[in-house]
């Protein structure tokens, strides 16, 4: 019981956990208004066929209903500035759980998960850092609940791969079938070359594609609680969600998805260091890409003249161990921490592995 003791007393530092709040927000804030689109172009569910899980007297009037969902859109909108935002992110998933109780015709298990992770985040310090009134108690707090999330991800890719697992159809293919069929045309739209589509929907590679994906899904469940496996599983379920993204239509689990990979990242501040030459313009602009891009803080980014180890390079990546990186290695590496950088992260990766130079063992 060590491990749960340690989760228990974690404390570290909340500066990912503002970057997972207010990407949570948007999510909540989307969700909020398609269900404002839905109530302006289709009605109020109450007043046709519903299905409540709930008891009907329980189900809200119009005016109520229209109420719950303005404040669904305000409470999002206090998330993603993160004032109060604890709170906000507890409301509106309790307002959301309630709304998918009322109508189970507009339950989707994505549309639960939303609700569920918001929840899970409202007992993380996500209010310490990038908020307009940051909570009191400085950057750091517990992280028990960040666990509990962590554990909630690895439950959902082991509840589905097991249920693929255990229907034939999965099995063999004919549900990933009948998705390209009906998705097709989606995917032409987003610009997938037909030859692919057309290729994709041969019942071979289906089948072959199924049994992928059950792979998968059971592998993340597992890989993303392995320090060894983590950073490769983190790619390889992007890779596999951005791929389900293109060719079908999940709303907003996508997104959801790759926003909760970010409570597997590492609480380390600016752990990293980036040194770059101020003379040379590709070392410039690196190092500015860099500071647009690096959302979780993760380098520590400073100029440098030129010295017995650094010359001749425009970039020098100091590691957290201290070891430095250069060439096709420090590419890697801030790809590596970088999130819109990360899909390039393991071709860069494999082609470092092939060469010898980029490598030192000096100590910053």
């Amino acid at each position: 019981m060590s491990w749960i003791r340690r989760w228990q007393n974690e404390i570290g530092d909340g500066h990912v956990l503002g970057v997972v709040r207010i990407a949570m927000g948007a999510l909540l804030l989307l969700q909020a208004l398609g269900s404002a689109t839905d109530l302006l172009e289709r009605g109020y569910f109450g007043d046709v066929f519903h299905m409540p899980f709930v008891p009907e007297a329980w189900v809200p009037g119009r005016s109520l209903y229209v109420a719950m969902v303005a404040a669904r859109v305000l409470l999002a909108v206090l998330v993603m500035l993160g004032h109060r935002a604890r709170g906000a992110l507890g409301a509106s998933a309790l307002l959301g759980v309630y709304t998918l109780l009322c109508d189970r015709l507009g339950y989707h298990h994505n549309r639960y998960a939303v609700c569920c992770f918001a929840f899970l985040l409202a007992f993380t310090p996500c209010d310490r850092t990038l908020s307009v009134t940051p909570a009191f108690g400085g950057r750091c707090g517990p992280r028990w609940a960040v666990r509990l999330a962590q554990l909630q991800v690895s439950i959902i890719y082991l509840a589905s791969g097991s249920s693929k697992l255990a229907d034939p159809d999965w099995r063999d293919g004919r549900v990933i079938l009948d998705r390209f069929v009906r998705y097709g045309g989606e995917a032409l739209a987003r610009g997938v070359p037909p030859r692919v589509v057309e290729a994709f929907s041969q019942p071979i590679v289906t089948s072959a594609l199924a049994k992928l994906a059950i792979s998968t899904e059971l592998f993340l469940a597992f890989a993303l609680f392995s320090r060894r496996l983590r950073i490769f599983a983190l790619w390889w379920g992007l890779m596999f969600h951005l791929t389900i993204e293109i060719t079908s239509r999940v709303e907003l689990f996508t997104w959801l998805t790759l926003t909760t990979y970010a409570l597997f990242v590492t609480p380390d501040l600016r752990a990293r260091k980036l040194f770059f030459d101020p003379s040379r313009a590709r070392g410039k602009w690196t190092a500015r890409v860099i500071v647009w891009l690096d959302w979780f803080a993760r380098f520590e980014v400073r100029p440098w003249a030129p010295d017995h180890l650094r010359k001749g390079h425009a970039i020098v990546i100091v590691r957290r161990d201290g070891s430095r990186a250069t060439g096709i290695r420090a590419l890697a590496m801030m790809a590596r921490c970088t999130p819109l950088l990360f899909p390039l992260w393991a071709p860069l990766a494999l082609l470092a592995s092939f060469t010898r130079g980029g490598e030192t063992s000096v100590r910053a």
